[in-house]
């Protein structure tokens, strides 16, 4: 039996299995990136509408918070392209990862056997990955606690959550 946190750990160990480049970050790039990350594939179910890991409805507080990780711009791009194997929730979204002669973390479908991370809710092209990640690495990783701002370049001035936010921080 696989153990998924040894599988994962081993994962980034090595390499990584893609070698996408490592473009500028462009306001359209971050703009289209929050827009995939709130709808498409629909990130903020299990991480959070912030990145914190505390996503609502799916795993308050389960998921990964993306506001810390340590993973750097390959192993983001590698993780929502490839999912997280060994029983994890979080779904590949490359609807080729995992497939015949495609390698994930270094490891093929068959290697990887039935710890293959859950299909996507939705499939994302290299384009939209890395968008997401453009997004991720501009407003949530290294950011430290979503604070008021952040909640209403979110969801907008004026939101309810944001207001609700700002009275809470006042007491």
């Amino acid at each position: 039996m696989v153990n998924s946190a040894a599988l994962f750990g081993l994962a980034f160990g090595a390499a990584s299995a893609i070698a996408l480049p490592l473009a500028a970050q462009t306001s359209s790039d971050i703009a289209l990136g929050k827009r995939l990350y709130q709808d498409k594939a629909t990130c903020g179910f299990c991480h959070g509408w912030s990145g914190d890991g505390a996503g609502d409805p799916q795993s308050p507080g389960k998921a990964a918070n993306l506001r810390e990780t340590k993973l750097d711009h390959d192993q983001l791009l590698e993780v929502i392209r490839c999912g997280v194997p060994g029983g994890t929730a979080m779904p590949h979204f490359d609807k080729f990862a995992w497939t015949k002669g495609e390698e994930c973390f270094g490891m093929t479908d068959a290697e990887v056997g039935d710890k293959k991370p859950p299909p996507p809710t939705a499939a994302l092209q290299k384009r939209e990955i890395e968008a997401i990640v453009a997004y991720l690495e501009a407003k949530v990783v290294g950011k430290g606690p979503p604070t008021v701002a952040d909640c209403e370049e979110y969801f907008g001035q004026g939101a309810v959550r944001c207001k609700e936010m700002a009275a809470g921080r006042k007491e």
